[in-house]
């Protein structure tokens, strides 16, 4: 019998082309999983610059530095991105370089831009959107919603806190006092809850709406305050999401939101409809 050696799969993480987009798909730490069985990881030259990962971690961790995008796209047959593939700062266009033999892994936002979707899935390639994964215990270890709303949560507050023209938290000074200020979370959910918990952090003083009223009880927990609107019924979806209200009770949502909006110094829409 001959000897025959097989090629391994080779998994590919280019830089993100989007801009303003400062992730990565891959880290450092990660990587020797994949290494381990058996995998070859090549990582574009700079792709974790943006997310303050360097060439030389990834290469300490087992990665194989490219510095020719096309040559990664062409060699690898899994494809890591953290956003869709889209235009490139150089100005080609990611989806050219999706063949039928590649499986391609990230956020492709499929409801949101289904006319981008269809462009790369006539590639050939397989798409696998990391969002669609269904929110169940055994797949928890990929729930990207969950965890990249987290963030979101707190960055929005983060931005808030940049942009406001006072301080959040009380202070008590011998010129007087500065009362708190006041934020508005409208939506409940993993980043509304987070960005609940920032504010409180930084002292603010919290409002909180959703249209599920069992979110309540968990925005009280946090210290915020629950904005009730009654809208004659309950919009809460399937997967713990809300679905769209109908007119007459976006119009209701609309007036009880504005009242409540006009006193707060800050306004953070976290609030989701898959979808929409």
């Amino acid at each position: 019998m001959s000897n025959t050696s097989v090629n391994p799969i080779r998994v590919g993480v280019p830089k993100e082309g989007a801009w303003g987009e400062y992730r990565c798909a891959m880290h450092p730490q990660v990587l020797p999983s994949l290494t381990r069985q058996g995998l070859e990881v090549w990582i574009e030259q700079g792709a974790g610059k943006a997310a303050g990962l360097s060439d030389e971690a990834f290469a300490q961790a087992g990665a194989r530095i490219e510095p020719d995008p096309a040559k990664l796209w062409r060699t690898c047959t899994v494809i890591l991105k953290v956003a869709a593939p889209a235009q490139r700062s150089d100005g080609v266009d990611e989806a050219t370089w999706l063949r039928p033999d590649q499986v391609c892994i990230g956020l492709f936002d499929p409801l949101g831009n289904p006319t981008r979707v269809k462009h790369l899935a006539e590639s050939g390639a397989a798409l696998f959107a990391m969002e669609l994964i269904p929110r169940v215990s055994r797949a928890q270890g990929m729930d990207a919603n969950s965890s990249q709303a987290n963030l979101a949560g707190y960055r929005a507050v983060i931005l808030a806190a940049h942009h406001l023209h006072k301080v959040i938290p009380m202070m008590m000074t011998a010129g007087g006092t500065v009362q708190p200020a006041r934020f508005l979370v409208v939506g409940a959910g993993v980043a509304g809850l987070q960005a609940i918990a920032t504010a409180k952090r930084l002292g603010a003083r919290v409002h909180a709406y959703d249209v599920r009223a069992a979110v309540k009880e968990q925005v009280e927990s946090l210290g915020a305050k629950f904005v009730g609107i009654d809208l004659k019924q309950t919009f809460e979806g399937t997967g713990g999401y809300a679905k769209a209200v109908t007119t007459d009770a976006l119009a209701t949502q609309q007036q009880g939101l504005a009242r409540v909006a006009s006193g707060m110094d800050a306004v953070i829409t976290t609030a989701q409809v898959p979808g929409g």
